[in-house]
């Protein structure tokens, strides 16, 4: 989300795009693959996940200088953080971005999407920029769906169609994005750029609180508050207001908090210990079999969800 905001932010300061997109960036036939991996290949990733520079370097940069397109993207980011006794240096960060970018890796797109509108170790260009986002998008990366969903959404730097914002936050729940996920659970609640259908909008909220999304656990306790539910629902309801309010950001915790005590007014102590030992207990549901798993999806990382700030 904040990669998102950052992206539209910067294109927001930017002159409109012309309606006939500039041209797409020369792209190379992918490098035949290598019978195995290497072991020392992996070895770099390995070091650079664990955040040793210096040594991921040294091990990936020949890769890089053959023309592996994941190892001239991880040169690429480290040029563009410095550390470990690389210099920081956009423009090399950038030469190596678009090397992998001519191979279609679509994560080298994006960062050349983001070079391009911040004009971070390249020109300033709003048509290179919104050209990499599109191929990287193209390519179903997921940070780039949704950034290009946002910008469609609101009519930054293209003609706003929120109808096509919806087709491509769609496809990034389709690919398993729990974000895209609860927004396309709000899009259909709406009605917004699609049909409403508050049935399917629940089965998508479902989703994404299955996976610790706070948003979509706070809209599934909200949906039909009020009415005389039984005593399912509302240790239900608890539970869910209750894991927004560990989870969410402020405004999420002053709406659940909010609604929680209202519910608190009509349930006895035993229903709200049920509720807090489903607090207790919970933990992120499983994808189900054959369900997509999005690698960029920060509700799969192995120290579980993120807490929202």
């Amino acid at each position: 989300m904040i990669r998102r905001l950052a992206l539209c932010l910067v294109l927001l300061a930017l002159p409109a795009l012309a309606q006939t997109p500039g041209p797409v960036p020369e792209r190379l036939p992918p490098p035949a693959p290598p019978p195995r991996v290497a072991d020392d290949f992996l070895q770099g990733k390995a070091e650079f996940a664990k955040g040793n520079i210096g040594p991921a370097y040294l091990l990936l940069l020949p890769y890089a200088q053959r023309g592996n397109p994941e190892a001239q993207f991880i040169i690429g980011s480290i040029s563009d953080t410095g550390g470990g006794g690389i210099d920081l240096d956009p423009r090399e960060a950038a030469r190596w971005y678009r090397m992998a970018a001519q191979r279609d890796w679509a994560p080298a797109h994006y960062r050349l999407a983001k070079s391009y509108a911040a004009g971070r170790g390249v020109e300033l260009s709003a048509d290179r920029a919104l050209d990499h986002l599109q191929r990287a998008a193209e390519l179903n990366y997921t940070p780039a769906i949704l950034d290009l969903a946002g910008l469609l959404d609101d009519g930054r730097g293209v003609v706003a169609d929120r109808e096509k914002a919806f087709v491509w936050y769609k496809r990034a729940a389709d690919l398993g994005n729990t974000e895209a996920r609860f927004l396309v659970g709000e899009r259909t609640y709406r009605g917004d750029g699609t049909p409403e259908d508050r049935d399917l909008a629940k089965e998508w909220y479902g989703l994404a609180a299955a996976r610790g999304h706070p948003g979509a656990m706070f809209r599934l306790a909200q949906i039909g508050f009020g009415r005389d539910q039984g005593v399912d629902y509302r240790i239900n309801a608890y539970f869910q207001l209750t894991m927004a309010i560990q989870r969410g950001g402020p405004a999420i915790r002053t709406e659940a908090q909010a609604l929680r005590d209202q519910l608190n007014r009509n349930m006895i102590d035993v229903d709200v210990q049920a509720a807090m030992q489903r607090v207790r207990n919970w933990k992120p549901s499983p994808p189900l079999p054959g369900e997509p798993i999005d690698p960029e999806d920060p509700y799969n990382r192995p120290e579980g969800p993120p807490v929202q700030r």
